[in-house]
């Protein structure tokens, strides 16, 4: 008897304290869930794409074969949808004395951006100077030559030589580079060094042990109980084995 009361004695703090062991664990494990994905298959949404480097062509249809001009670089186009490799596009769109033109650009020779430009479309004019031809055999009080400008939209090259595709009268049409001013127009730095958005500084907190402070209390509170048992238990052992060795006898539990 005495031996099961020891060992309930010791027993009993170990058992009391396995709930509150696993509660802790189950909140530890459940604050490190991580959380869920986002749902996948949201509707793409368009917008602009850059124009970075070179030689990049609005085309009529998506194909490489049709290009209509090359785009001024650092500007943008307006994207408008998706057809295979390309992305349809505006170019000029929504501006007063421009006329939008519309087609594709190939979307591995563009840069998408996440903003929308406030400037995205270059605004320029050169001035075209027409002349007749020699020996056409007009009397001197015919004017032979004259010079306009007319809305710049792009370059085209056609075999050796470049020309400047423009708008004149609400036609579109190509005229030689050499009948023209030569460019001179800015690049749009517009976004180029877009800062980085400031990161929120977090706090560091403490690390959490596995138990609560009510639980360590209660646990303390068990322990104690646990000494008082096992001086409850011995006190009597220890009360007879002192009267003994005063009578002078051996003592036995």
């Amino acid at each position: 008897m005495k031996k099961l009361l020891l060992t309930l004695a010791l027993c009993l703090p170990f058992a009391l304290c396995a709930p509150l062991t696993a509660f802790a664990a189950e909140e530890t494990a459940a604050e490190e869930q991580p959380a869920g994905e986002e749902q996948e298959g949201e509707e793409e949404s368009f917008g602009w794409a850059r124009i970075t480097k070179e030689g990049v062509y609005l085309y009529r249809s998506a194909d490489e074969s049709s290009g209509l001009f090359i785009l001024p670089r650092s500007y943008f186009v307006k994207i408008t949808g998706e057809a295979g490799s390309f992305y349809a596009a505006e170019y000029l769109s929504g501006e007063a004395g421009r006329t939008a033109v519309r087609g594709y650009v190939a979307a591995d020779e563009v840069t998408l951006v996440d903003y929308t430009p406030s400037e995205p479309y270059l605004h320029y004019s050169v001035d075209v100077t027409f002349t007749a031809g020699e020996g056409a055999g007009l009397p001197g009080s015919f004017i032979t030559e004259y010079t306009l400008s007319a809305p710049f939209y792009g370059t085209f090259s056609f075999g050796s030589s470049t020309y400047y595709y423009v708008e004149i009268d609400g036609a579109f049409g190509y005229v030689p580079a050499s009948a023209c001013t030569a460019l001179d127009y800015p690049l749009n730095t517009e976004h180029t060094q877009t800062p980085a958005p400031e990161q929120p500084t977090e706090e560091v907190q403490p690390a959490e042990s596995g138990l609560s402070t009510a639980s360590i209390v209660l646990l303390c509170l068990l322990g104690a109980a646990a000494l008082a048992a096992l001086v409850l238990i011995f006190r009597p052992q220890l009360g007879k084995k002192k009267a003994a060795e005063e009578a002078g006898e051996f003592y036995q539990g």
